[in-house]
């Protein structure tokens, strides 16, 4: 294994990780960019320690069809049990990857938090480590299709999530480019066995930042995020675009707005579809600009200081059975969550960061 950000170290550490998960050791890995150009498994009873975010990135072919999307991580397989724990790495691609779902999570564990997550993130662009730093400076995000998904955790799956930041990168860290991204998706939650995610964020991504489609048994303390600068007004596509949104991966597709409302075609924090049991306390969602490309990059035009720059900042759909929502904070949108029937707004919940919303207890979909 040679972690040097070239090598395809996918093999080596996929027969690391079987042996050790069979063995009952653990998995440190020193510090490094390791590429991976196939999927990386992590099968039951594995347990991963890295060392300051050490890096697994995905690359390759295998990575490249959006029609197609593959796990760059994928923890478990559909069906098994077991334990799963990861802690201090970071999920990457290595370079525009369409197909990309960096990490999965399919596997439950016997008990709650067998499966978990801790100090453990997922990231596209704004890092020297991959080329998407540097390739996706086009003010038209056609042109990179970064990642399809940063995190699904599918119906067979259970975990818990604490302290996971989802990040698009909206800036370089690393002297790269302007960075107009168009990662697909945040988190797409379709499980039903229990998942909790405590401190959690996904920011600047196309269609959601959070996705619960027909999930159950969720509980979501402290979400966070910011919608991607460059929709909006000015942008040179309209959500789903550059994206299509799939059904099978319970995409919101945007057909309540008009055509060219750009307003309202700008990613949802958080699309809720269907499912039950959904516990959610404490939500930022923030939309800080509009429009940016490589000529407008945090010009005056673009900013939302001060004024409304999307139409819906969440939705609900489907009619979710016993769900709770508290603590809802919008900044710069117009309704606050879209649900076909009140459709609460800021105008009549302000509050919080302005232009702001506050709602103390959404209960529109509470068990009756």
């Amino acid at each position: 294994v040679k972690g040097d950000g070239k090598s395809d170290d996918a093999p080596s550490l996929n027969a690391i990780l079987a042996q050790n998960a069979a063995g009952g050791k653990l998995s440190y890995f020193p510090y490094g960019v390791y590429i991976v150009k196939s999927t990386l498994y992590v099968p039951p009873g594995t347990r991963i320690v890295g060392e300051a975010w050490s890096v697994i990135s995905g690359i390759g072919s295998v990575f490249g069809d959006k029609n197609k999307p593959t796990p760059v991580v994928m923890v478990g397989k559909p069906g098994e049990i077991g334990v799963a724990q990861i802690q201090d790495m970071r999920f990457t691609v290595a370079d525009i990857a369409p197909g990309a779902i960096i990490f999965q999570v399919n596997m439950a564990g016997s008990q709650p938090g067998d499966v978990g997550l801790w100090n453990t993130h997922v990231t596209v662009g704004g890092m020297a480590d991959s080329n998407v730093n540097v390739a996706c400076g086009n003010p038209n995000t056609a042109s990179c299709l970064a990642a399809f998904a940063m995190v699904h955790l599918s119906s067979s799956s259970s975990a818990y999530i604490e302290n996971m930041w989802g990040w698009t990168a909206d800036h370089s860290l690393e002297r790269g480019n302007p960075q107009n991204i168009a990662t697909g998706r945040g988190i797409l939650v379709e499980a039903t066995k229990g998942t909790w995610l405590t401190g959690t964020g996904f920011e600047h991504n196309t269609l959601y930042g959070y996705n619960l489609h027909k999930a159950q048994n969720v509980f979501a303390g402290l979400q966070q995020t910011e919608t991607a600068y460059w929709q909006g007004v000015g942008s040179q596509q309209n959500a789903p675009g550059p994206w299509t949104a799939f059904p099978r991966y319970g995409d919101p597709d945007y057909s309540w707005c008009g055509k060219d409302v750009q307003a309202c075609r700008m990613g949802l924090a958080q699309n809720i579809d269907g499912g039950s049991n959904l516990y959610l306390y404490g939500a930022a969602f923030w939309t800080f600009f509009h429009g940016e490309t490589q000529t407008r990059y945090n010009s005056p035009e673009t900013w939302c200081q001060g004024k409304i720059c999307i139409t819906n900042q969440a939705r609900v759909t489907g009619n979710p059975k016993n769900m709770y929502w508290y603590g809802i904070n919008t900044k710069s949108a117009d309704v606050m969550v879209l649900d076909g029937k009140g459709n609460p707004t800021r105008y009549n919940h302000p509050g919080g960061w302005s232009p702001g919303g506050v709602i103390a207890a959404y209960l529109t979909f509470k068990d009756s």
